[in-house]
């Protein structure tokens, strides 16, 4: 059972790495290039493999996955080769880690990661074995999800009624099938299924943003924005109980690393945003967020653009995203309109209910200052709903960030300039869209905001943080410029001296 549990797993990552090759080739590969492909292949393996097996459910072939995806797995790698032998050698991207200027204790970069990810994973087994099913969402959404489909085999449909409205039934099922897929394969129910899942996505994200800043800054800023990360004590516990949240978080990640990747190396290649398209697409596969998410990545792409570039280039980035995005998108749109219930958010809402609430300024109010109070505790664990929301400041904090980014001081690439904005703008309309739905949602407004708000802002938590160390210098940059500053006073100073003697 373990070596079938194993395989499946082996199998949706070796289609997701073949996936990634095929539209960003690497001319180069060493320890985070192949990192990066190890992490992308496995997200993109299981958003894609939940596809196929959604297929295969529609078509009542279910027991025939393994020979489905055996097949992707053998066109993908035979395609990879075609294209790769028609591309010739000494083409396609380097993903290493720029060269840096060693400095004395650089050393502890790499201890304190190292040290605060074994922490980490140590904090994630701990959570797991305390509540191995996860937390209320996990057992009674995802998790029931997916042993419902298990059990019912023929009858998965059934699920889709009435009667179980109550579990959100309109949510997406990247997670559910990913579930339900390895239990296909190992021929039984396994805690394993969704421990798993749950570890990978919270550690790949992780090693996403080391990554992704490694390799577009430098090593350094890579160890940082992840320590910032795994110093948020809600991100692993988020990531332990077994929601949604922390893989939609991480493919909004993919989407921005992507189309940075895109502007920085391979600004006329059309693969990068296809690949971007595909991960916002996969965003919209897990929540319900991501399809916010997914439409104000390119609308707001394809305004800068036009605005930057031109309209042709603009137009032409946006079918890319689009292209990527369109195989996942069908599928979203057949679940939700052959088998999906309404939202309970939106279902019975009429104009003359909205109306007093968007007129309400008090209302208005109180989800601001839950907004304030949140942005300044979320990072510290799930709130306490019979306290309500306080002022609750940890260690790692908007506010905390933002004095640090004032003592390094900013650089940025000037490839980099537009995206920052656009995923700064994009990531503020998320916030925006929130909002909103809190003004006109039907459910106790103190108690929707306190089970839900600290969960939307870690969704937006990993990206946030890589965008603020890639505007942030680098450790180099900042001891590169206090270097040239002391050698500078000592030269003044010389020179001072010199002409005190000559006098």
């Amino acid at each position: 059972m373990i070596f079938l549990f194993l395989l499946s797993f082996v199998i949706s990552t070796t289609i997701g790495i073949l996936l990634s090759l095929l539209f960003f080739p690497a001319q180069e590969l060493r320890s985070t290039g192949l990192f990066l492909r190890f992490m992308i292949g496995t997200a993109l393996g299981m958003g894609l493999t939940s596809c196929l097996y959604f297929i295969c459910l529609l078509i009542n072939h279910s027991g025939y996955l393994f020979a489905v995806e055996i097949m992707a797995v053998l066109f993908l790698f035979a395609l990879v080769f075609f294209v790769s032998s028609r591309r010739g050698t000494g083409q396609g991207v380097v993903l290493n880690s720029p060269v840096i200027l060693k400095f004395k204790f650089q050393w502890i970069f790499p201890l304190v990661f190292y040290s605060a990810l074994l922490a980490s994973v140590i904090s994630f087994i701990l959570a797991t074995l305390k509540e191995p099913h996860g937390k209320w969402d996990a057992w009674w959404i995802w998790n029931f999800h997916a042993r419902f489909i298990f059990r019912s085999a023929e009858h998965w449909r059934n699920m889709f009624t009435g009667a179980l409205d109550w579990t959100h039934l309109d949510y997406p099922l990247l997670l559910p099938l990913s579930i339900v897929r390895s239990w296909q394969y190992m021929g039984g129910e396994s805690l394993s299924a969704s421990i798993l899942p749950a570890f990978l996505f919270t550690f790949i994200t992780i090693g996403l943003i080391w990554a992704a800043l490694s390799i577009l800054r430098s090593r350094n800023q890579g160890y940082l924005g992840a320590l910032v990360l795994m110093g948020s004590p809600f991100f692993i516990v988020l990531g332990a109980s077994q929601f949604a949240d922390i893989p939609l978080a991480f493919f909004f990640l993919l989407t921005f690393v992507f189309v940075f990747f895109h502007d920085r190396f391979s600004e006329n290649e059309r693969g990068l945003l296809i690949l971007a398209g595909l991960a916002a697409g996969l965003a919209a596969w897990t929540k319900n967020e991501g399809l916010l998410f997914f439409v104000l990545v390119v609308l707001t792409r394809f305004i800068m653009i036009a605005f930057d570039r031109g309209w042709k280039e603009s137009l032409r980035q946006v079918v890319w995203l689009l292209a990527g995005a369109f195989p996942v998108l069908l599928i979203l749109a057949i679940f939700k309109t052959q088998l999906a219930l309404s939202n309970d958010l939106f279902a019975g809402l009429t104009i003359q209910q909205i109306l007093p609430k968007l007129s309400d300024v008090h209302r208005y109010y109180e989800i601001f200052k839950a907004y304030v109070l949140t942005g300044l505790s979320f990072t510290q664990g799930f709130a306490n709903i019979r306290r309500g929301i306080y002022f609750n400041p940890g260690l790692v904090s908007v506010i905390l960030l933002s004095v640090y980014l004032l003592l390094m001081g900013m650089r940025i690439d000037g490839k980099d300039r537009l995206n920052i904005l656009n995923a700064a703008v994009v990531l503020l309309l998320m916030l925006a869209g929130y909002f909103i739905i809190y003004l006109i949602s039907p459910y106790e407004l103190n108690y929707h905001l306190m089970t839900s708000l600290n969960r939307l802002y870690m969704q937006l938590w990993p990206s946030a943080v890589f965008l603020l160390f890639m505007m942030a210098r680098t450790p180099e940059e900042a001891l590169i410029s206090k270097d040239v500053i002391s050698s500078g006073e000592k030269n003044f100073k010389n020179k001072h001296r010199k002409r005190e003697k000559r006098s």
